[in-house]
């Protein structure tokens, strides 16, 4: 009778060991492996990187500006308020097409770096859910947030939105923003914009959330038969 208590009780605390790094533990630790082999740059990193990168555009344009201001006010050594006003008008005339071709080269290497960003984190959420799926939790959990429009599709539908929302915010407003200007003039038409509301998200049928989820869908098939072809061949052995 001691031999059957002190076997049921080591039967338990198997299967709750089991059941713990099943669903608590080795899901988290695909990701946090995946961190060591698929290392990436952090987000304040890549904020300071394109920060620092703005601040060296603006420091030449700057330095463009003042050469432009001493070829400018080189034969008005005394001028009028008039003439300031019009100098200023003219300094922004030159300066506008330096503006807009510093606008385009910070555009180009900020959005260079945020794929280089977006791609690094895509890879390691990728190996980190491929080593998570080890055990069949991941992978039902995977599952069930697609089946309730709450995992990761829903997540990156709601992010591409933002993005393209963004997108029409920089294209109807910052960028006619002058940073350089010494005149600035205000014109209704030109200067009171109507921003668009941003787009609805579109919500995936059901054929196509199981077609996004074949993996998950393989992997707990796989695993129902491979568990269940075990408990028989235990039940069998155990019962011979």
């Amino acid at each position: 009778m001691r031999s059957y208590l002190d076997n049921s009780k080591t039967a338990l605390i198997v299967a709750f060991t089991v059941w713990v790094f099943a669903v608590l533990i080795t899901p988290r630790v695909g990701f946090i492996a995946a961190k060591f082999i698929k290392p990436t740059r952090t987000s304040q990193s890549v904020y300071l990187e394109k920060t620092a990168l703005r601040e060296n555009f603006n420091a030449e344009l700057e330095e463009k500006k003042r050469e432009i201001y001493k070829e400018v006010w080189k034969d008005r050594p005394q001028p009028s308020y008039e003439e300031q006003g019009e100098i200023g008008k003219k300094v922004d005339e030159q300066m506008k097409p330096l503006e807009d071709e510093f606008r385009q080269k910070f555009n180009e290497h900020t959005d260079e770096i945020d794929r280089n960003y977006q791609r690094e984190k895509k890879h390691q959420e990728q190996v980190g859910e491929t080593l998570s799926r080890i055990t069949p939790t991941s992978s039902l959990t995977y599952l069930a947030t697609n089946l309730t429009q709450t995992g990761k599709r829903k997540r990156n539908d709601y992010f591409q939105a933002g993005e393209r929302y963004y997108d029409a915010l920089h294209t109807d407003v910052f960028s006619k923003i002058v940073d350089h200007a010494n005149v600035r003039t205000f014109h209704p038409e030109r200067d009171i914009v109507k921003i668009r509301h941003p787009s609805s998200l579109d919500t995936p049928t059901l054929g196509e959330t199981f077609h996004q989820s074949a993996v998950d869908v393989l992997l707990l098939c796989f695993f129902a038969v491979v568990l269940t072809t075990v408990a028989f061949l235990k039940f069998f052995r155990s019962d011979i």
